[in-house]
């Protein structure tokens, strides 16, 4: 049976109007995204002032600033491991307007504190990724071992002999180093520390065997000779320190390493989240932000929104499970 005229007419108008009404919510969409920000943006950052997170934030809130010509004002929010600042991003209006600055302790946290004020997944927008930097698992000068491969065969005839600092319980060198030791399938000692300067001067005193460490505070003594460098705790090798090996190259997947990106909270609007994506993105191939990667002994590394969402999700489930087989309890 054939449509009538009337009918076909009928189709091709409503047609007509659904394309109408697509193009209408795409343009609005694109006008949206052009217009934001329409006033001056906030970045909480919830870790001490002086630290790495802190130093960086301030470069990508610059260059955001000058490619938005609007103000893009730092705000430090630290506190118990960074918990307030991160409770402060997820309890602030999904605008836009308001970024959060999270990096790996974030996943850590929601490992270690079974009772935290916010959901640490479903309470947060990832954003962007754009910055990583490993640990380096460095060993007092004397210790007889040149290799990850080595020390862990150490650690294999001398069960629970070897002993390593951390920057505390519940710390990322506590946990990388517990990583280590479950999937080589050995046992070492716990000793945290509080202080970092007293921890790499009871390493270099030769008072610890090994410990895992941020590269910026260990390159100037591994180059030194004061201390031994064995491995970087990231996939692949670190423009740092090219010469040390990853782990990895000797345990296949394994990886340990801090990052940095910027979430929105829950529920933030779409084309906010794109543009502040696409600009952070663009910033990083910005020489003075590239110069400034190098001078904090970071490496680029570009996530977009969905990638930084699995690597939070999936630093959560690795941490938990460190942490349920270590036993570790922190209230």
């Amino acid at each position: 049976m054939s449509l009538t005229q009337a009918t076909q007419r009928r189709i091709r108008m409503a047609a007509g109007i659904t394309m109408f009404l697509a193009l209408g919510a795409l343009f609005g969409t694109v006008a949206s995204a052009q217009s934001y920000p329409a006033k001056p943006v906030r970045i909480i950052v919830p870790y001490p002032p002086g630290s790495t997170m802190d130093g960086f934030s301030r470069v990508i809130a610059q260059k955001l600033s000058e490619t938005w010509k609007t103000g893009v004002v730092v705000e430090i929010m630290a506190g118990a491991g960074g918990v307030v600042g991160t409770q402060a991003i997820a309890r602030a209006a999904p605008d836009g307007y308001t970024l959060g600055w999270l990096g790996s302790p974030h996943a850590i946290n929601a490992a270690v504190y079974p009772n935290l004020p916010f959901d640490p997944i479903k309470d947060f927008r990832a954003v962007v990724s754009f910055a990583s930097t490993p640990l380096v698992f460095v060993t007092k000068p004397d210790l007889k071992v040149s290799t990850i491969s080595e020390l862990i065969a150490l650690a294999k005839a001398n069960p629970g002999k070897l002993n390593y600092a951390s920057n505390g319980n519940g710390s990322s060198s506590h946990l990388t180093t517990e990583l280590l030791a479950s999937m080589a399938g050995v046992k070492f000692t716990h000793v945290p520390y509080k202080n970092t300067g007293q921890l790499i001067t009871d390493l270099i005193g030769g008072q610890l065997d090994f410990a895992a460490q941020g590269v910026s505070v260990s390159v100037s003594h591994i180059q030194a000779g004061r201390m031994k460098a064995l491995a970087v705790t990231s996939s692949k090798r670190t423009g740092v320190l090219p010469n040390v090996p990853a782990v990895a190259e000797t345990i296949p997947g394994y990886e340990s390493k801090s990052w940095m990106g910027l979430v929105m909270p829950a529920g933030s609007p779409d084309a906010a989240a794109a543009r502040v994506e696409a600009d952070t993105l663009a910033a990083m191939k910005d020489p003075g932000v590239l110069a400034a990667v190098t001078a904090q002994a970071l490496d680029v590394e570009l996530l977009d929104a969905g990638q930084f969402a699995r690597r939070i999700e999936t630093d959560v489930r690795v941490w938990k499970k460190i942490v349920a087989d270590v036993g570790l309890k922190i209230d």
